[in-house]
C-alpha cells in the first residue's frame, strides 16, 4: 500500500477509525475494566505532561509503549487501571502567560496582579488538552481521560501539604543561605534535577589574571572561568599539598603550582619551591575594590578542592557565587560580597551596574588589560546549564532558599535504587545510580507564583514557624472573625404548589405553617445555644425570608433595626422557570452537577449563585468583628454557602444536598455556619493557590497575640509529579480510617501514628508496577518519585521502570519544530495506520537507545506486520470457506508434519513472546513475533497451497485448515497488545465475540514444541535457499521445473520422515535424493529436457492466467472460461494439461480459437512460444 496523496486517508486508517468508533460505542476500555476488577491489580502510573504544550513525536513513542505493556498485562488477566494526569503547575506555565502578556519581570507580575496571572495560568493549562486527548485515542492508548488526577486541584495539593509536614516535622526542610543554581529571568532557584534538564556544550573565554602580593614584587597568578565574580572577590586558595613555584620572566615574577608551569609559556625560570600551606595568610591586592569588607578578606587560604588538573592551581574565591566558595568562608570566616542583584544585574557599587553579569565578561577583561593585570585568554569549550524552561544562563547565587536533606538520605535512596527493575538495565548503576551516589539537597522552594505554596507560617513576632499538613489543620487554626447562623425561611404559599418563585413575589408569603414551624424553630434554637442572641440578622430581600427575619428579631427582642436586607443573598434566578413548576426547572438539566456549568435561559448557574454567596461573606466578615450574625435565606443559596464554607467542591457539594435528601436545609430550619477561615477563590470553591492562601493568617502558639504569616514561595513543581502515587489518592484524606475518624488526631491525616501510616499505604495502588519516559526523566520524574518516597519512609515507587530514549529524525537530529525536521504523528497515521508507526517503534532499535524516524521505514514495518495478517486472513477466507466462530482444537498430534510444524513453532513463539514482554523486551518480544508470521505466510501458506487451493486429500485439506484457523486465531491474539486496531478488526472479521482485547494471552503448550522438527525444517529450508540461489546463478527461473537435487546426507540430517518433499515443491524440481558419499553438499542438475520445458511452460501460462483474475477480482468460487490463441505445438501441451490446468486455475473450459477472433486478449511471449488469451466469467 503506497503513501497516497496528502489529506487522503489510507485504506488502514480509515479502518483503524471505524475500530475507534467501535471501541467508543460500545465502551470496551470500560466493560475490560469492569471484568477485571475482581482480579489482581497491575499498577500502572502515567508521568503527567503539561496540556499547554502540543504533543510531539517523543509523546506518541512513549505512550505506545505505555499501551503495549498495558494490554499485554490485561490480556494475562490483571485488572489495569490506567489513569491519566495532568502536570498544571510551574515555570513552562508562567513562561507562556507572561509571553502572552509581554510581560519579563516578578514585579510586573505583582503589578498586573498574581490573582488575575495566575487565574490565566490556571486556564491556559487546557489550551492543547483536546490535541493531548485525540492523539492518545487515535494512537490506541487506552487512558481514563475523563477522571484524571490533577496537580492544581485543592485535594492533591492538600496531600502535598501533607507531605511537606510531615518533611518539616523531621527536621528535614530547612531555610539555608545556601548558593543554589539560580535563574535572574525567572527569579527563582532550581533544583538540580531541574538543573539536569538543560546542559548544553558551550564555548567560554576564560581569564588569567595577576593578583599583586603585598609587599613582594610578585602576583599570584589566578584563572577564572567566570571573570564576572571578581568583584566579590574575598580570598585566594590554594591546595596545601602541592607545590608551588615563583617564576620570572623579564623582571616579572608569578606564583603558580608546579604542575602547572606549562600555561605561563617559554623562558621563565623558577627561583623557588614553596608548599601551598607556606602560602597561607599572604596577602595580596584585589583587583576590583568597589564593595567594602565587613570581615577581614584578602589573604590565601587553604581548600583541598583546589586540584593542579587545570587553570594556575590557585582559586579565586567568591562566597556569593560558588558552593566550595562558600563552604571555604564559612571555615575561615571570610565576609560575602554580594554585588549581583536578583535580576542577574550589577548593583550601583559596580561601575558595570545594570548589566546582566555574563555580558559584562568582555568589558571586565578589558579592564583587567587596561590596569596591566591581564596575563592570557583561552577559549575553552565545556557543559553549562542553561534554564529549563527560559534558555537564560544559570548563575551560581548565594541566597536564603528552602532545602529537603536529600543528601541525608543518600543510603537510603541507593538501597532502594537496588530493588528496581531497569530497562535498559545499566541506568540502575550508570545513569540514575551515579546520580544517587552525588545526591544533593534538593531546592525545595521557588520564588514564583504558579505553583503549590509552601504550607509554612512564620510569626511575626517571635519568629517561629509552623508546617499546616491539612485542610481540616488550616481551617483549626484560622477562624472567621464572626459566628454564623444560617436560617432557611418558614414554608411559604409556593413551596406549598411546588412552584418556584425566584423575583420575591408580594404574594408569596409565609403561610401558616411556615409560621408555626419558624416559632418552633427558633424555640428550638434558643434551647440548644442558651444565651446566644444575634447581633444582626441578614435577611433575603423576598417576602417569605423578610417575615421570617421579622419573627426571628421578635423572638430575639431586638430592634428590627437590626434587620439587615441584602440582596446578595436571595433565591438562585431561574430565569423562564420562575413561577412555573419546580419540576420543570430540573427537568433542564440533567444532573445536579451540569446545574453550576449550564444556565437556565435569563436565569444563573450555581456558580453564579455560590460566587455571590461568597462575596457576601466576604464583605459580612470586612464589615464585622465579634458578631454573632444571623442568615435567613433561601434552599439553595444556603446549601452554596455552608458548602463553599466547608471547602467543597462540586463533587462534594452535590454529595452533601443527595445526603440530606430533597431539601439540603428544611423550610425554618437553622444550622450554624462552619467557623474555618478557608481560602476561597471568586467562584467559591477552596482554593489554596497565591493569591487566596497569602490572606489566611493564624494565632502564633509559641508567643502571646503573635500573627503568623505565610512565607511568600511556592514548591519546586518537579514535587507535584513526585508526589502523584499519593496525591492522585488525596492520600491519607480519602482512606478510609481518615475519612471515618472521629479524634482530631486522626481526622486531620496529619497526627498518624507510624503503624496508622503503613496500614493506610495498602489501601492505594501503591507501588507502581510498571512506569516508563523518556531517558531525561531519570534525573526528572523517576528521581521525583523515588525522592518523595524515600523522605515519606515509604518503599521503593516502582518496580520496573523503562527509560526510553529520545527518537531523532533520519540523520539523527533531534525532532525540533523549529527545524521542521518531523511530519505529524497523526498525519503518518492518516498515511500508514497507527499499527504501522506502533510496529516500528517496537522493532527498531531496543528500547533504551535512540530511535531515527524515517517514513520508509514505517512503510516497511506495515508491510511487514499489518499487511501480513490481513494476506493470512485473505488467505483463509479465499481457501477455507471462512473461519468457524467457536474455538479450534486440534489432535494432540497432528498426521502432516507441516502443520505440526507450525504449530510448534506457534507455541515456540508464544513462550519467547511471553518472556521477552515479562522482561519488558519489546524488541525481542515484536522481532520473535515478527520472525513467525515470516514462517507463517514464506513457508507454510506458501508450501500449503496447493494443498488448500487443489483440496484433492480431503482429511489433509480439513486438517490443514482446523491447522491455519488456529494458528490465525492465537496468532492475532499474541499480536494485540503490539497492532489493536487491525487485530480488533480481523477477529470482527473472524466472527468472534466481542474484543480480542479482552480476551486471555496465550499461554505456550510446551507438548506442542517439537525442538528436533523444528531443526529438521530449518535444514531443509537451508537446502532449498541454496538450490534456489545454484537456480539462479544458472539462469533458470523457479517456474521451469528440473529434474533432481542430490543433498548430502551428512552435511544435511534430516531425521523427520516427510519432509524432503518439501524441497521438491518449493525449488521445483521432480525428485530429491539423499546421497552420504555426495563430494559436495548440494548437487542440482540443471538439464530441461522437452517434458520439463513443457512443464515449465504450462506453468508460466497459468500463472498469467491467474493473475487475469486476480485483476479481475475473481474469488476461488468464481469459474471462467478461456480463451486462447497459439501455435500447434504449445497448444497440443495445453490440450494435454488441460485437466490440471483447469483445476489450478478454476475454469470449466479452455478453448483453442482463431486470433481474429480474440479481442483485448493478453499476450504471453516465452521461450519459443507466444499465446494470447481471455477469460470469460
Amino acid at each position: 500500500m503506497d503513501k497516497p496523496e496528502k489529506q487522503e486517508k489510507s485504506a488502514y486508517a480509515v479502518m483503524e477509525e471505524e475500530v475507534l468508533a467501535w471501541w467508543e460505542k460500545e465502551q470496551i476500555f470500560q466493560k475490560l475494566l469492569k471484568e477485571r476488577k475482581t482480579k489482581k491489580e497491575f499498577v500502572f502510573y502515567e508521568g503527567p505532561p503539561t496540556a499547554n504544550g502540543m504533543p510531539h513525536p517523543g509523546h506518541v513513542l512513549g505512550r505506545c509503549f505505555k499501551d503495549l505493556f498495558l494490554r499485554y498485562k490485561s490480556m494475562q488477566g490483571y485488572f489495569v487501571p490506567r489513569r491519566a494526569g495532568w502536570d498544571t503547575h510551574g515555570l513552562p506555565v508562567e513562561i507562556e502567560i507572561e509571553k502572552k502578556l509581554g510581560i519579563k519581570t516578578k514585579s510586573e507580575i505583582e503589578k498586573f496582579g498574581v490573582g488575575e496571572f495566575n487565574r490565566l495560568c490556571k486556564e491556559s493549562v487546557w489550551k492543547y488538552k483536546d490535541e493531548w486527548e485525540r492523539m492518545t485515542k487515535r494512537i490506541g492508548f487506552w487512558l481514563d481521560m475523563d477522571h484524571p488526577y490533577i496537580t492544581y486541584d485543592a485535594k492533591y495539593m492538600e496531600t502535598l501539604w501533607w507531605i511537606i509536614k510531615r518533611v518539616f516535622d523531621k527536621g528535614m526542610l530547612v531555610q539555608d543561605y545556601k548558593v543554589m543554581q539560580y535563574c535572574a529571568r525567572c527569579g527563582t532557584g532550581l533544583s538540580s534535577h531541574e538543573i539536569a534538564q538543560g546542559y548544553k556544550t558551550v564555548k567560554d573565554k576564560s581569564l588569567y589574571l595577576k593578583f599583586p602580593v603585598k609587599d613582594e614584587h610578585a602576583s599570584f597568578l589566578v584563572w577564572t572561568t567566570t571573570p564576572w565574580t571578581l568583584p566579590a572577590n574575598v580570598a585566594l586558595a590554594v591546595n596545601p599539598k602541592l607545590t608551588y613555584v615563583k617564576a620570572k620572566k623579564d623582571g616579572e615574577t608569578l606564583i603558580v603550582a608546579e604542575g602547572r608551569l606549562s600555561v605561563l609559556g617559554d623562558g621563565w625560570e623558577v627561583l623557588e619551591h614553596v608548599k601551598g600551606k607556606d602560602l597561607a595568610g599572604m596577602r595580596y591586592e584585589r583587583p576590583f575594590p568597589y564593595m567594602k569588607a565587613q570581615k577581614d578578606a584578602f589573604f590565601v587560604i587553604t581548600a583541598d578542592f583546589v586540584t593542579a588538573t587545570d587553570g594556575s592551581g590557585i582559586v579565586h574565591i567568591a562566597p556569593a557565587y560558588g558552593e566550595d566558595d562558600m563552604a571555604a568562608a564559612k571555615k575561615h570566616d571570610l565576609p560575602v560580597l554580594h554585588p549581583v542583584q536578583e535580576n542577574g544585574q550589577f548593583s550601583q557599587e559596580i561601575p558595570w551596574q545594570g548589566v546582566f553579569v555574563k555580558d559584562a565578561d568582555p568589558a571586565i577583561v578589558e579592564n583587567v588589560k587596561e590596569r596591566s593585570l591581564f596575563f592570557k585568554e583561552e577559549t575553552y569549550e565545556h557543559e553549562y546549564p542553561f534554564c529549563w524552561r527560559c534558555d537564560t544562563p544559570i548563575l551560581y547565587y548565594a541566597r536564603k532558599s528552602w532545602f529537603i536533606t536529600m543528601s541525608s538520605l543518600k543510603d537510603e535512596l541507593v538501597k532502594r535504587n537496588k530493588k528496581v527493575n531497569w530497562v535498559p538495565e545499566h541506568i540502575k548503576e550508570g545513569r540514575f545510580g551515579e546520580w544517587l551516589s552525588q545526591v544533593k539537597d534538593w531546592a525545595f522552594s521557588r520564588e514564583r507564583y504558579w505553583g503549590t505554596p509552601l504550607p509554612i507560617w512564620r510569626c511575626d513576632t517571635c519568629g517561629h514557624g509552623d508546617a499546616v499538613g491539612s485542610v481540616v489543620e488550616l481551617g483549626e487554626r484560622s477562624q472567621l472573625r464572626n459566628r454564623y447562623f444560617m436560617m432557611r425561611h418558614g414554608q411559604a404559599m409556593f413551596n406549598v404548589k411546588n412552584v418556584t418563585e425566584t423575583s420575591g413575589r408580594p404574594e408569596n408569603h409565609l403561610t401558616k405553617k411556615g409560621i408555626q414551624e419558624t416559632k418552633a424553630s427558633l424555640a428550638r434554637f434558643t434551647k440548644k445555644y442558651k444565651g446566644v442572641v444575634p447581633d444582626v440578622i441578614i435577611a433575603s430581600p423576598f417576602p417569605r425570608a423578610l417575615e421570617t427575619a421579622r419573627m426571628a428579631a421578635e423572638h430575639f427582642a431586638i430592634v428590627s433595626e437590626a434587620i439587615v436586607s441584602e440582596a446578595a443573598i436571595r433565591e438562585v434566578h431561574v430565569g423562564v422557570f420562575d413561577g412555573k413548576p419546580a419540576k420543570q426547572y430540573h427537568a433542564y438539566f440533567s444532573s445536579y452537577e451540569e446545574k453550576f456549568t449550564k444556565q437556565p435561559p435569563e436565569g444563573e448557574d450555581l456558580t453564579a449563585l455560590r460566587a455571590r454567596m461568597t462575596a457576601f461573606i466576604k464583605e459580612a466578615e470586612k464589615n464585622n468583628e465579634g458578631k454573632t450574625i444571623m442568615i435567613v435565606s433561601h434552599e439553595y443559596p444556603l446549601w452554596m454557602l455552608e458548602t463553599a464554607l466547608r471547602g467543597y467542591d462540586i463533587a462534594e457539594t452535590v454529595a452533601a444536598k443527595k445526603k440530606k435528601g430533597n431539601d439540603f436545609i428544611k423550610t425554618a430550619e437553622i444550622r450554624e455556619l462552619p467557623g474555618a477561615r478557608l481560602p476561597l477563590d471568586e467562584n467559591g470553591f477552596l482554593d489554596l493557590h497565591k493569591p487566596h492562601i497569602d490572606d489566611i493568617t493564624l494565632a502564633c502558639r509559641s508567643c502571646e497575640g503573635g500573627v503568623m504569616r505565610r512565607v511568600s514561595e511556592v514548591c519546586d513543581v518537579w514535587f507535584d509529579s513526585g508526589a502523584m502515587p499519593f496525591a492522585q489518592a488525596n492520600f491519607p484524606f480519602a482512606c478510609a480510617q481518615v475519612k471515618s475518624a472521629k479524634s482530631k488526631a486522626q481526622s486531620d491525616g496529619v497526627s498518624l501514628s507510624e503503624t496508622e501510616y503503613k496500614k493506610l499505604l495498602k489501601q492505594i495502588p501503591y507501588p507502581a508496577d510498571f512506569i516508563t519516559e523518556a531517558v531525561d526523566q531519570t534525573r526528572g520524574w523517576f528521581y521525583t518519585l523515588l525522592a518523595v518516597a524515600t523522605v515519606l519512609d515509604a518503599d521503593v515507587p516502582y518496580r520496573t521502570v523503562i527509560s526510553q530514549g529520545h527518537i531523532l529524525d533520519k540523520h539523527g537530529k533531534k525532532m525540533s519544530k523549529s527545524k521542521k525536521n518531523y511530519t505529524d504523528p497523526l498525519e503518518i497515521a492518516d498515511t500508514y495506520g497507527i499499527d504501522a508507526l506502533r510496529w516500528h517503534f517496537f522493532v527498531a532499535s531496543p528500547v533504551g537507545e535512540p530511535k531515527r524516524f524515517d517514513e520508509k521505514d514505517v512503510l516497511d514495518a506495515q508491510r511487514k506486520s499489518v499487511a501480513v495478517l490481513f494476506n493470512i486472513a485473505h488467505f483463509l477466507s479465499a481457501y477455507t470457506g471462512g473461519v468457524k466462530r467457536g474455538p479450534v482444537k486440534l489432535p494432540a498430534r497432528l498426521k502432516n508434519p507441516l502443520d505440526a510444524w507450525v504449530v510448534s513453532r506457534l507455541h515456540e513463539t508464544i513462550a519467547g513472546v511471553t518472556e521477552a514482554l515479562d522482561k519488558y523486551d519489546a524488541l525481542v518480544a515484536a522481532r520473535q513475533l515478527g520472525e513467525y508470521l515470516d514462517d507463517v505466510t514464506n513457508w507454510y501458506i506458501r508450501r500449503s497451497r496447493e494443498r488448500f487451493q487443489l483440496a484433492e486429500d480431503k482429511a489433509d485439506y480439513r486438517a490443514g485448515v482446523s491447522t491455519l484457523e488456529y494458528v490465525f486465531g492465537e496468532t492475532i491474539k499474541l499480536a494485540a497488545p503490539f497492532i489493536p486496531f487491525s487485530t480488533e478488526r480481523l477477529w470482527q472479521t473472524m466472527k468472534k465475540k466481542g474484543s480480542i482485547h479482552v480476551q486471555l494471552y496465550p499461554k505456550a503448550e510446551k507438548k506442542r514444541i517439537d525442538k528436533h522438527l523444528q531443526y529438521d525444517m530449518m535444514r531443509i529450508r537451508e537446502v532449498a535457499s541454496i538450490v534456489l540461489k545454484k537456480r539462479a546463478e544458472a539462469g533458470i527461473k523457479v517456474r521451469q521445473p528440473l529434474g533432481s537435487v542430490m543433498i548430502n546426507g551428512k552435511t544435511f540430517a534430516v531425521r523427520t520422515k516427510g519432509l524432503l518433499r518439501f524441497i521438491q515443491d518449493e525449488v521445483n524440481v521432480k525428485e530429491v535424493r539423499v546421497d552420504n558419499a555426495l563430494a559436495e553438499d548440494i548437487q542440482l542438475d540443471t538439464t530441461i529436457t522437452q517434458e520439463l520445458r513443457e512443464e515449465g511452460m504450462i506453468r508460466e501460462i497459468m500463472r498469467h492466467i491467474q493473475q487475469a483474475r486476480k485483476d479481475a477480482g475473481l474469488t476461488k468460487k468464481d469459474i471462467v472460461i478461456v480463451r486462447y490463441a497459439t501455435d500447434d505445438a504449445t497448444a497440443r501441451a495445453i490440450e494435454a494439461w488441460g485437466d490440471r490446468m483447469k483445476q489450478r486455475i478454476v475454469a470449466k473450459k479452455i478453448e483453442r480459437v482463431a486470433e481474429d477472433t480474440v479481442s483485448e486478449a493478453r499476450a504471453i511471449i516465452g521461450d519459443g512460444y507466444a499465446v494470447k488469451f481471455v477469460i470469460i466469467h
